[in-house]
């Protein structure tokens, strides 16, 4: 059987299993499925996949089948890490929603100088489980069947240590254009990182950690992008330039 209707599912298994009202709600009220209809889940931690079949719908839950657990074909295929200076408002929210359907693999939330989102105590686990449901969510729509990691709020020179691959620092002021260093980058299998600020872009200070820790620092060119928008033009011409490669 072949479904288009994909739902994740952490730490799937085969057998009958109650999914919850989460997977409830999507597959019985968005999708309209219904008992003996077929679906798609993966595990977006795993990047496993499963056939499933909605056995019954209870008030609030869902009851499926679980069969034939296999690797999933379409995951990532580099590991890519996106440190982020969190923005305003639900900035964040469209930066991992984008650097999730553009193949990133790791995203790491920072609070930097010019960083006016101030998370403290339990606020700072929530938002990092909202930004982890945003990219799973994201995974399931462009029919990725792994998910990127959203690790906890980290500071700036914590964040550029969890990065640890051949690191670019996208700054406003850098002079040297991302395209040819990025070509050459690719020409290899290795890791790769990318750093960014939020409104008000990056301190000297942060700037000169970065390549103190071996970060190239460049620029995307003459006009000054909004924070929400770098990663979309940065991880697009990953992508293109992967699709070129391979």
């Amino acid at each position: 059987m072949t479904s288009r209707v994909r739902v994740p599912v952490p730490r799937l298994a085969e057998g009958d299993h109650r999914l919850g009202p989460d997977v409830a709600r999507y597959l019985g009220n968005v999708c309209r499925l219904r008992p003996g209809d077929w679906f798609v889940a993966f595990d977006p931690a795993r990047g496993l996949e499963a056939d499933g079949e909605v056995l019954d719908l209870p008030a609030g839950d869902l009851l499926a089948r679980i069969s034939a657990l296999h690797a999933a074909s379409l995951v990532a295929t580099r590991d890519v890490t996106w440190v982020q200076a969190i923005p305003k408002g639900e900035k964040m929210d469209g930066i991992v929603r984008d650097a999730t359907e553009l193949g990133v693999t790791r995203i790491v939330p920072v609070e930097t100088a010019f960083t006016v989102v101030k998370l403290a105590g339990p606020k700072r686990e929530a938002r990092r489980q909202r930004w982890e449901r945003i990219a799973q969510e994201a995974a399931r729509q462009c029919g990725r069947s792994d998910a990127p990691v959203v690790q906890g709020m980290a500071s700036w020179d914590e964040g550029l240590e969890a990065a640890g691959a051949t690191g670019f620092c996208l700054y406003e002021k850098a002079s040297a254009p991302l395209g040819l260093p990025l070509r050459k980058a690719l020409e290899g299998d290795g890791a790769l990182a990318f750093v960014a600020g939020s409104e008000g872009g990056l301190s000297e200070e942060e700037v000169a950690t970065a390549v103190s820790k071996g970060f190239l620092v460049v620029s995307l060119g003459p006009f000054v992008l909004r924070a929400e928008t770098v990663a979309a033009a940065t991880l697009g011409a990953l992508r293109v330039l992967e699709g070129d490669r391979e």
